[in-house]
């Protein structure tokens, strides 16, 4: 991974929901983009500090309390025939909370994904500097994070060949060999069995992919194979290899 700049980020806000919290809810959400930001601003959890001065030594004891994910500031140019600014606009006149998703622009490969943030909260104000005859109308919203954060973190998209499903058939006492392949992340892919189990009589190379060996015995095998990219990026596919007399 790599650093990045703020650039293309793109914020969104979905329907009123006083209680959506799960990742599956915020997903399958319709959203509508804030459009014409300048500044999203800032945000993420940070924690009170409660504080106790013991007579014994003189000294103050320091414990984290009750956490806090902020307020984010965001800076648009007013368009007011944006509907996504004008659902920010009136959120601001009502008492309800609002579903909002921040994506970043940071994949990390051309076909990979960007970090998604989900969060719900209140339209606090939604207040416009308009200035002096030069001024660029920009509409200032602040949006009062209510509850946890939910992250996505960017990652490559991973395609596994062949894909998940059954493999070519083998036949007991006779050699075979076929190879998972990984494909889409960053660095070189290792590949390791992470449940079930190979037929008897057959190996996966780590470094290769490669399922080789002479089975021992008949019967149907299932397993799944990830692969972990040392740079960044995994990925498993599960697989079934039937073994015939």
């Amino acid at each position: 991974m790599t650093v990045h700049t703020n650039a293309k980020s793109r914020l969104f806000i979905g329907a009123a929901n006083n209680t959506i919290s799960e990742l599956a809810d915020f997903e399958a959400e319709s959203w509508l983009e804030i459009k014409e930001i300048e500044d999203i601003g800032e945000f993420g959890v940070e924690g009170s500090e409660q504080t106790f001065l013991s007579l014994a030594d003189g000294y103050v004891r320091k414990l984290k309390g009750s956490l806090n994910s902020g307020t984010l500031e965001v800076i648009a140019g007013r368009d007011p025939s944006d509907p996504g600014q004008n659902r920010a606009r009136a959120a601001a006149g009502d008492w309800f909370k609002y579903p909002f998703k921040v994506e970043l622009n940071d994949k990390p490969t051309p076909t990979g994904t960007n970090t998604v943030y989900y969060f719900r909260a209140p339209v606090m104000s939604a207040k416009s500097n308009y200035g002096n005859a030069d001024n660029i109308v920009k509409t200032t919203f602040a949006l009062s994070i209510d509850g946890a954060i939910l992250e996505l973190p960017a990652a490559p998209a991973i395609t596994m060949s062949p894909a998940a499903g059954a493999l070519t058939a083998g036949e007991e006492a006779t050699p075979y060999t076929v190879t998972i392949a990984a494909t889409g992340g960053v660095g070189t892919a290792s590949y390791a069995i992470t449940a079930g189990a190979l037929p008897a009589g057959l190996s996966l190379n780590a470094t290769t992919g490669e399922i080789s060996g002479t089975p021992t015995a008949t019967g149907s095998s299932s397993f799944t194979v990830t692969a972990t990219f040392d740079g960044a990026g995994t990925a498993s596919a599960a697989y079934t290899l039937n073994v015939a007399a």
